[in-house]
């Protein structure tokens, strides 16, 4: 019996001006999935994931987060839209990593995680400070709690982001290109992170244009350009042999795809 999804998108659209960004995109993710979405520059995959978590409000369609959704609900037949506090504690549900760390700067890294559960959650400062202390010592940085952002690596200050993300216990994670601002050598330490994540059966949507990560962790892989979902298929097939042909012409672009499937 196939699993209900944890996510589904349907006709979703986000129009800035005249230009749909998004265009009519229909999705579903379910439980322990990790889709990674790939495509050129400007194809809209960071504000696919900035209407899911709402940061964006969509123009058009729906998001249901299992079952729940994220814009209101429908009552004697009339739809109506959820008001800001209500959109708030829908979003808790979801995580989001930034390209930027987006940390306070004044804060330690584990005041950084644990404010969340604090002021959002409501949990006492010794149960937030606590939960803080073990997902950072997931993210490997249970030496550097109490340093602030300034001390650390760019890697270790995206981990400690990562950590930020887990300690509201979400039941989906939103990665926005995590390692496009580190220098390459940081590169590695996140995306291991990402794969510990995976490996603990977290789902996530994870914008990346690290292609080799996106192969080996990857469960699905979906190449959006000019707003679109082109393709949506398990790692091995969409870098083996893709159908569309401005996947292959991406594919080609970025040397990996195998010789003799020019297409």
């Amino acid at each position: 019996m196939n699993a209900p999804p944890l996510l589904g998108i349907r006709a979703l659209s986000k129009i800035f001006g005249d230009i749909p960004v998004v265009d009519r995109v229909d999705l579903t993710v379910t439980q322990g999935e990790i889709v990674m979405v790939v495509g050129p520059s400007g194809a809209g995959k960071s504000t696919l994931l900035r209407c899911v978590n709402r940061i964006e409000v969509p123009s058009e369609g729906d998001i249901l987060l299992d079952g729940i959704n994220m814009a209101g609900e429908t009552r004697n037949g009339r739809f109506v839209p959820d008001a800001p506090a209500i959109t708030a504690g829908k979003r808790r549900r979801i995580g989001m990593v930034f390209q930027r760390f987006n940390l306070f700067a004044h804060l330690t890294a584990l005041d950084n995680v644990a404010i969340g559960p604090r002021r959002v959650l409501g949990m006492r400062a010794v149960e937030a400070r606590a939960l803080a202390a073990e997902q950072l010592g997931r993210v490997r940085l249970s030496d550097h709690m109490m340093k602030r952002p300034a001390q650390l690596s760019g890697g270790q200050q995206q981990r400690v982001a990562i950590a930020r993300a887990m300690a509201m216990r979400p039941i989906l994670i939103l990665f926005d290109e995590p390692t496009s601002a580190l220098d390459p050598e940081l590169v590695g330490e996140v995306l291991e992170v990402i794969r510990v994540l995976a490996e603990d059966g977290m789902t996530m949507l994870v914008v990346t244009h690290e292609m080799q990560f996106a192969r080996e962790v990857g469960t699905r892989v979906l190449f959006m350009d000019s707003g679109r979902v082109l393709e949506d298929a398990p790692p091995k097939r969409f870098f083996s042999d893709p159908q569309h042909t401005r996947a292959k012409a991406f594919l080609r672009r970025i040397s990996v795809m195998p010789a003799g499937r020019s297409g």
